[in-house]
């Protein structure tokens, strides 16, 4: 379990984290929901140590992780894929692949699995990431994270500017790597349909503090859509 205990944070004088405090169950999808602007990236990249903490504390299974820099949380079982996927461009879809699993000690090329979960990534191994559509760098990205053989995969939006056709499949993905392959999941979103459809439990951020939570299939009923709503 992924535990968040009074975390602050700050951007010059302005307070963006406040005393958030939440849990992510083991073997489950979570989806973090809210407005742009309400800090749910700056938490996740206090999750994964890019940006530091002012106070509160992280630990996943018990470890503490509010100190540990960005390459020790990799190697203890966190992977991040960040808003905008951020993709090597130059780089063959393969080497993006590979270069995911630097945090392990003796890779071994791109294992079957993950070709499996994205069939369209094995199709165009050989080609350049900048010459991907963006549905398929979303993919690529997720990919890339699985390289590091993760126990808690966490993801900024990944729905973000994709087709609905290739939004869906990743929502089967996500869902996949969850019931079949026992993952960890904690995904930030702003596609309310999206996320309910996928959702084992959710919370919600608004101006840096969490105002509620429940189960994914509460969500219609606790009003979520308006608490979301622009």
């Amino acid at each position: 379990m992924l535990n968040i205990e009074g975390l602050n944070q700050f951007y010059g004088g302005s307070h963006i984290l406040r005393d958030i405090s939440m849990t992510v169950p083991d073997g489950k999808l979570t989806v973090l929901l809210g407005r742009n602007g309400v800090g749910k990236t700056t938490l996740l990249r206090c999750l994964m140590g890019v940006v530091p903490t002012k106070s509160g504390t992280i630990a996943w299974r018990g470890q503490p992780f509010t100190r540990l820099p960005t390459y020790e949380r990799v190697a203890r079982g966190l992977a991040y894929v960040p808003q905008g996927r951020d993709i090597f461009p130059r780089l063959t879809v393969e080497e993006n692949l590979l270069v995911g699993a630097a945090s392990r000690k003796a890779p071994a090329g791109v294992p079957e699995h993950i070709y499996a979960l994205f069939p369209v990534l094995k199709d165009m191994r050989a080609r350049r990431g900048g010459d991907l559509s963006g549905g398929q760098q979303q993919q690529l990205a997720i990919g890339r994270a699985l390289m590091s053989e993760p126990q808690l995969l966490i993801l900024d939006e990944p729905t973000e500017g994709i087709q609905p056709s290739i939004i869906q499949e990743i929502g089967r993905t996500l869902r996949r790597l969850v019931d079949e392959m026992g993952l960890t999941v904690l995904l930030v979103e702003q596609y309310y349909d999206f996320a309910k459809a996928i959702a084992d439990r959710y919370w919600v951020m608004n101006r840096g503090e969490i105002v509620a939570n429940g189960l994914g299939a509460d969500m219609d009923a606790q009003g979520v859509r308006e608490m979301i709503a622009v």
